[in-house]
């Protein structure tokens, strides 16, 4: 089946021949014996492979030199006031804000979008602290808010996107800094533009959604349920959109969209094929984000490595990349909308980053939100089909979700049917969208093996309907 589009605006085989002994067949007519001849050909053999590994690490290392060069000539640097640089297998927080800037869109999308001159200043849409861990060998990603009372160092208390706007990347910094009490060491800024190039560079990445989505604003446009290829401009607009029918708190939503979307940008992101074009997805993010002034070329290098390291790890980014968000809950100040942080769980979120202990539950849910299937761990239980079980695999993997992969069903379990832990309802929820006519129960964790649901393919299963 071959995933529709929605809008977004307007070598022959190789023969082996043995070679001729010589004198006709390893007699002793003074040619080689055949054992001494087949060490030759061996030790031939080996060199040959030596030199052609030899070459092929010479060739690497001069690409590397390449595109170490570039990076340090043609990234983009901004002052952020972000702090000394860490220590060898310390923990790294990097700053990510996703901009509204329109001042590198073209006429024909200023004429949707807006331009430099139809938003004052420019504010961030997205704000995430990534948070690098070495010694746990894990990523952390802790989404903002954009409505988030904070203190804005000079400013007194506001959203926390104002700091942008306000102060710019220096304020921005700072603003985090104080509220998380955490070391702010680098910061990444993304643009329209340069989010748009980088889906587009992956050659789109694949989602499934769970029902229609329309918001006029963000130009979202996605007319039913089902699997999508979302180039660029669908990508941007799926998450920025804040006026979606049926969300509660529209910050909260967009923030459970974004974490779908990083999960799903992952699973394309950490696959072979893509992994081959790590690269040239470096050069092109050099060409366009804007880092700190302290982000050298190596250590943009050294991230990209790292990404590689984690995929060949772990392949589901189930323990190696973590999202969360702020703990938090709207609340109406002087006639003004707001999302105040949940204390003490916040607190404990960030001391918990910082002194490298298990986050456990925190920041997993939002209030009035569904659970975000980026945050949740799936296994398929296969009962004896493994097509359609490889056909739900997928569905969960465009979606978003954390697939731990498929493995075969206990005896006990034929039917068809989605499988979540003691007060998981919500994360079965969740599931359920995507696989509506499916029951729904409660099981023993010996089934889950570490997962929030297990999704349980049976012979009754009617597939997919979109």
């Amino acid at each position: 089946m071959t995933d529709p589009k929605p809008t977004a605006g307007a070598a022959p085989a190789a023969t082996s021949e043995r070679p001729p002994t010589p004198g006709g067949g390893g007699g002793s007519d003074g040619g080689e014996t055949g054992p001494s001849r087949r060490g030759f050909i061996l030790r031939q053999v080996g060199f040959a492979v030596a030199g052609t590994l030899a070459a092929l690490l010479a060739v690497g290392a001069l690409a590397g030199i390449w595109l170490l060069n570039y990076v340090e000539r043609n990234v983009n640097q901004t002052a952020a006031g972000t702090d000394r640089e860490t220590l060898p297998g310390e923990p790294m927080n990097v700053l990510v804000l996703g901009s509204d800037s329109r001042a590198r869109l073209s006429e024909k999308e200023q004429a949707t979008k807006g331009g430099p001159e139809d938003v004052e200043g420019q504010r961030s849409d997205t704000i995430i602290l990534a948070h690098f861990d070495p010694e746990r060998n894990k990523a952390v990603l802790v989404h903002f808010p954009r409505d988030l009372r904070v203190e804005i160092p000079g400013h007194g208390e506001g959203k926390i996107n104002e700091a942008f706007h306000l102060g710019g990347p220096k304020l921005m910094v700072r603003t985090v800094k104080r509220f998380t009490g955490l070391n702010i060491h680098h910061y990444v800024e993304v643009d329209f533009v340069g989010f748009e190039g980088l889906v587009d560079a992956l050659g789109g990445v694949r989602m499934c959604v769970d029902r229609p989505m329309f918001d006029e604003l963000a130009e979202l446009r996605i007319p039913r349920a089902g699997c999508y290829r979302f180039d660029g401009d669908m990508s941007l607009a799926f998450v920025r959109a804040r006026h979606v029918e049926g969300d509660l708190i529209p910050d909260f939503s967009r923030i459970a969209r974004q974490q779908q979307f990083i999960r799903a940008l992952l699973n394309k992101l950490l696959s072979v094929n893509s992994l081959v074009r790590l690269p040239s997805l470096i050069r092109l993010a050099t060409d366009n984000v804007t880092t700190d002034d302290q982000l050298s070329g190596a250590e943009i290098l050294f991230l990209g490595a790292k990404l590689r390291e984690l995929a060949q790890q772990d392949p589901t980014g189930a323990r190696t990349v973590d999202l969360r968000v702020v703990p938090s809950v709207p609340q109406d100040i002087d006639g003004i909308s707001y999302v105040v942080a949940e204390q003490p769980e916040a607190s404990k979120l960030f001391r918990a980053l910082e002194l490298g202990k298990r986050l456990r539950g925190l920041g997993t849910v939002q209030a009035l939100t569904s659970v975000s299937p980026g945050v949740i761990e799936v296994w398929v239980l296969d009962t004896g089909n493994p097509e359609a079980a490889a056909l739900a695999e997928s569905r969960l993997r465009g979606a978003g979700f954390i697939v731990r992969g498929i493995r075969k069903s206990p005896s006990g379990l034929r039917r068809s049917a989605i499988l979540f832990r003691p007060e998981g309802e919500a994360w079965a929820r969740t599931v359920s969208g995507f696989f509506p006519d499916l029951p729904q129960r409660d099981a023993r964790a010996r089934v889950l093996a570490g997962a929030d649901v297990a999704v349980v393919i049976g012979a009754d299963w009617g597939g997919l309907s979109a």
